[in-house]
């Protein structure tokens, strides 16, 4: 058991999850439960160039840290910070004394940023901090890479050197070569590191595995409290610790651990869930960076197959680090085709001639405001589409689709469907519009609402009503009136989601009156 540590990352990987916004208290209690456990090493945040706020593990600076250590018996054995090479400025830091709390400080890059790294890592050695150096993706790395590598890592002298599984993706015989090829030559003084993500739900297995090789060497395992991450999550420090109780005569409380979980963890899941799923399967067997994945599923229009195809086709040097710009564009590439569909745009336009329009969006509000509904439709008798869904309880004229997923969940209709060219399929009752030519240039680019807008206003509607357009709710099951409607994205964006809207609707009023005729929060006076 003395050789084997834990380290955890909860309010600093973990932080990927709430933006690193615990707020204050659940910082402060989180940190005093891990140190009551008996937790080894404890990263409290990322240093970075930014704001600092006390809700925040997010520190601008080193002397941060000290407001939450105000004792040397409120500290665990071991105070740990991340930075993320070139994102924390050099001439902020300043001296290890008894007045810093911080002990050690890990530094994490990116291959081709070694040379400069290294210079940092020496910089920070220099003033006094123990250093951890953690070189994302091993698994890019071939064998003579990380030899070269080793050789730097000797000449630094850290106290450890990282395995850092970036994209979940080792296996059991990955791990053993990896070690038997550190451990040969890496020096025997340096500590060896271990972090890993739960894409393929292999953490505790490899962690165990390296527990039962790494016997010579002091093995400092990373974790997180009920494996909070983004995507997948991590190896979760309350199974971890009970493990090494069990088996290597550990001593961990793990109370403290589980208390941390019920007070100030599960709200955070609740809110936004990490976890194994089939996107971040998928994203680890193609071996790219899971937000590819997660920026595929939050969309929520497309299903796993092509999430797959497209995370197939991205080429190697894009894989590793997350681009946001660059997964849309390969995402819109994906559908791009130019169709010609004036002739559907006629269909439309002499359905809807001389008709009020209806669109009746999938919000609670037309279950819980039918009755204003119903009383308009009987007054107005208009022509109602409904978006992406096709509601039991209303008489509808027409269905518009732009989400592969909710058509390929659509029961068979007569109604007439109108799809987006993103969609492939075929009917006498079916007809495509141009997707490419119904976005927008925002997040929400492909919102169904949007685009329907946009094509009525081509078509010159001058007044459409929109029933059940509520907005996001940070509560999943009240943002659609069936639960088979609702979105596994990320409700962490969805104030965001709902400012853009608002804001995109009021750029349409410009050309086309909009009326809520059910509560909704893109309303003008809202």
């Amino acid at each position: 058991m003395d050789n084997i540590k834990i380290l955890d990352c909860t309010l600093r990987d973990g932080g990927y999850v709430n933006s690193w916004n615990f707020g204050e208290n659940g910082i402060s209690q989180t940190l005093h439960n891990l140190q009551i456990s008996k937790i080894d090493y404890v990263e409290c945040g990322f240093l970075k160039d930014c704001e600092y706020n006390t809700d925040k593990t997010l520190f601008n600076r080193i002397e941060e840290i000290n407001k939450f250590f105000p004792s040397a018996n409120t500290k665990p054995d071991m105070v740990v910070a991340m930075i993320m090479f070139g994102q924390f400025s050099p001439g902020k830091l300043v001296p290890k004394s008894p007045d810093i709390a911080l002990d050690a400080i890990r530094v994490t890059f990116k291959k081709h940023e070694i040379d400069k790294a290294f210079k940092f890592l020496k910089k920070i050695q220099e003033f006094g901090y123990k250093v951890f150096v953690n070189p994302t993706n091993i698994d890019s790395y071939s064998d003579l890479e990380i030899i070269e590598l080793l050789k730097k890592v000797n000449e630094l002298n850290p106290y450890a050197f990282s395995i850092v599984d970036t994209k979940g993706i080792l296996k059991e015989n990955d791990i053993l070569r990896l070690y038997y090829l550190i451990n040969t030559n890496l020096k025997q003084n340096i500590q060896l590191g271990f972090h890993s993500h739960n894409n393929l739900q292999l953490s505790f297995s490899n962690a165990q595995i390296l527990m039962k090789v790494c016997s010579k060497r002091e093995l400092i395992i990373d974790s997180t409290v009920f494996g909070m991450g983004r995507g997948a999550g991590n190896l979760c420090t309350e199974l971890l610790t009970q493990y090494i109780n069990d088996n290597y005569n550990g001593t961990y409380n793990i109370i403290p651990i589980l208390k941390i979980v019920d007070e100030f963890i599960n709200p955070i899941f609740t809110q936004t869930p990490w976890g194994y799923s089939v996107p971040y399967y998928l994203a680890a067997t193609n071996h790219c960076h899971p937000n590819y994945a997660r920026y595929l599923v939050d969309k929520q229009t497309v299903p796993v197959e092509i999430i797959n195809d497209i995370l197939a086709t991205l080429p190697n040097e894009k894989r590793t680090t997350y681009d946001e710009n660059f997964i849309r564009q390969v995402y819109l590439d994906k559908f791009h085709s130019k169709i010609n569909d004036s002739n559907t745009l006629k269909y439309i336009q002499d359905e809807i001639k001389d008709k009020t329009i209806l669109i009746l969006a999938p919000g609670k509000s037309i279950s819980s405001q039918k009755a204003e509904i119903d009383a308009f439709i009987k007054e107005r008798n208009p022509f109602i589409f409904a978006l992406n869904f096709l509601p039991e309880n209303y008489k509808i004229d027409m269905v518009f689709i732009t989400n592969i997923k909710r058509f390929l969940s659509l029961e068979k209709t007569s109604i007439p469907v109108i799809i987006s060219s993103n969609i492939s399929a075929c009917g006498d009752n079916i007809k495509i519009i141009n997707y490419s030519a119904y976005l927008n240039d925002s997040k929400m680019f492909d919102n169904v609402a949007l685009m329907l807008l946009k094509l009525l206003i081509k078509i010159g509607v001058k007044r459409v009503y929109f029933a059940g357009m509520d907005g996001f709710s940070n509560i999943p099951v009240e943002n659609y009136f069936a639960e088979n409607l609702v979105s596994l994205a990320k409700v962490s964006e969805n104030e965001n989601y709902n400012a853009i809207m608002k804001e995109l609707f009021s750029k349409f009023r410009k050309n086309i009156e909009i009326n809520f005729i059910t509560k909704s929060l893109y309303g003008e006076n809202e």
